[in-house]
């Protein structure tokens, strides 16, 4: 967060707004399009990353595994349980229909099906707990637990961003209309590699600094070969 407020406090005061109406430069900073923090949803113990950090994966590969003895257990015991209510019930119901015990028995015999199935798919969700999968494509960026680290409900255990797109967020003047607007292409010159990356607006801020009389924008930009990093700045060309 500290990061972001300086980086934040670089992109307001770098708007060289000259009263004489002379040059203005505009620097800007290239964030991943989406970053989360993956955590634990349970007690457990973390047995490994399958992907390392920087190594590209895509939605739905598996992040992180966990240990799922307790909960594997658990689920077979339930599955267990399951079965016998489901043949507790069919039996009650074919006794009811002879006659042979009463409604209120064959009512007790589906409640207690009810609730077993309920905690059979608790437990399968919990089994599912275990595996982690990535919610969309990126890459890890910092890890915070590590293997065979014990976890509990919430934990941190990495961070991840998708920067096969890149924002480029940056101030620019209220009165220039074409920096203002959805979908302007735009170039920035970059500080690191000395290269030109090409994206379109894709974000304006809907309040501006009434300080600086500058608006927040940010540039989408195209990153899927991977030519860029999250972080890099650079100034936009006019």
């Amino acid at each position: 967060m500290r990061f972001l407020a300086v980086v934040m406090a670089l992109l307001t005061t770098s708007v060289l707004l000259a009263a004489d109406g002379g040059q203005q430069e505009i620097k800007t900073v290239l964030f991943p399009f989406r970053e989360t923090v993956v955590s634990a949803r349970l007690e457990s113990v973390l047995k490994n990353y399958k992907f390392l950090q920087g190594q590209p994966f895509k939605a739905g590969d598996t992040l992180v595994e966990l240990d799922d003895s307790r909960y594997a257990i658990e689920l077979a015991r339930t599955t267990e349980q399951l079965r016998f209510a489901k043949s507790t019930y069919e039996d009650k119901k074919e006794l009811r229909e002879k006659k042979f015990t009463s409604d209120a028995e064959l009512r007790k015999a589906e409640y207690d099906l009810h609730l077993t199935e309920i905690s059979c798919a608790e437990a399968k969700l919990n089994v599912s707990f275990c595996t982690i999968k990535a919610p969309f494509d990126g890459k890890i960026v910092e890890i915070m637990t590590h293997d065979f680290e014990t976890t509990r409900s919430g934990q941190t255990l990495c961070r991840i961003i998708d920067d096969n797109q890149l924002l480029a967020v940056m101030n620019v003047p209220l009165t220039d209309r074409a920096l203002t607007t959805i979908g302007t292409t735009v170039k920035i010159r970059l500080d690191q590699k000395e290269a030109t990356a090409t994206g379109t607006i894709y974000e304006v801020s809907p309040q501006a600094d009434h300080r600086t009389g500058t608006v927040r924008i940010r540039v989408l930009i195209d990153n899927r070969q991977g030519l860029f990093f999250a972080g890099m700045t650079g100034t936009l060309q006019k």
